[in-house]
């Protein structure tokens, strides 16, 4: 394949998934033996075959791994409403328009936002979703004012959307708690160590939706020293979530 037919069933991978580095993965590197499959193109629902039409020329020279992300990109893609379809077609445009120097330097970025903890991983995302809320005139407005900035306001800018990131991610866990519990919950979290808060967001984001009440319920009803025993233990849930693969 020669490198231009390589960028561009690679640009169109990154729009299916919205992802800007987890095929690039896939793409430099063979799959361990028995980890990934093949996907033959005759496999391919007709839907699926309609959203890689742009990839079928080149399609038995990717690798299993980058032939398995496509068809999850293209099932994604049926499930997309119009709004959502658009942003996608946005970011392969722009991806097209970047410069390999760009390219490069979005997969550095990706590679280091993969080796950052889960925890900070989600805050980021959290942010990343916030700005994504806000008008277009006022997201231009943020974009030109922190490059104006110095490394160290960058610094400061950065640690203040953290601060504003974890008060509101407070806010709304203890809005989902009954009124006559939020009180007691708010002084249990705030007698705990810096350790045992870190243990008990991560137990808790890590429990299914339907469990994190009586978990959080329970733990309020333990004495201190049941409490630090129980934030010691390693959680079975959390920690599966927390190493699932991303798609």
């Amino acid at each position: 394949m020669n490198i231009r037919n390589r960028a561009i069933i690679i640009a169109f991978a990154a729009a299916l998934l919205a992802c800007a580095g987890a095929w690039a993965q896939d793409q430099a590197a063979p799959a361990a033996v028995g980890q990934t499959v093949a996907v033959p193109w005759s496999s391919l629902s007709p839907a699926e075959q309609q959203v890689l039409a742009p990839a079928q020329d080149k399609w038995d020279t990717l690798s299993p791994a980058a032939q398995q992300r496509l068809q999850r990109g293209a099932q994604r893609w049926a499930t997309m409403n119009p709004e959502q379809r658009a942003t996608v077609r946005q970011r392969f445009q722009k991806w097209n328009s970047l410069t390999p120097e760009q390219r490069t330097q979005l997969r550095q970025r990706y590679d280091k936002f993969k080796s950052l903890p889960p925890e900070q991983q989600e805050r980021i995302r959290q942010a990343f979703k916030r700005f994504g809320s806000l008008p277009p005139e006022q997201r231009e407005k943020l974009r030109e004012k922190f490059k104006q900035m110095s490394p160290a306001e960058r610094r400061a800018f950065i640690a203040g959307a953290q601060a504003q990131n974890q008060a509101g991610n407070a806010r709304e866990f203890l809005r989902s708690i009954p009124q006559e519990e939020r009180q007691p919950t708010r002084q249990m979290l705030q007698a705990l160590t810096p350790d045992e808060r870190r243990a008990f967001r991560q137990t808790w984001r890590g429990l299914p939706e339907n469990q994190r009440d009586a978990y959080r319920h329970n733990l309020l009803h333990m004495t201190p020293q049941q409490r630090s025993t129980e934030l010691a233990k390693p959680h079975p849930a959390a920690n599966s979530r927390e190493h699932r693969p991303q798609r």
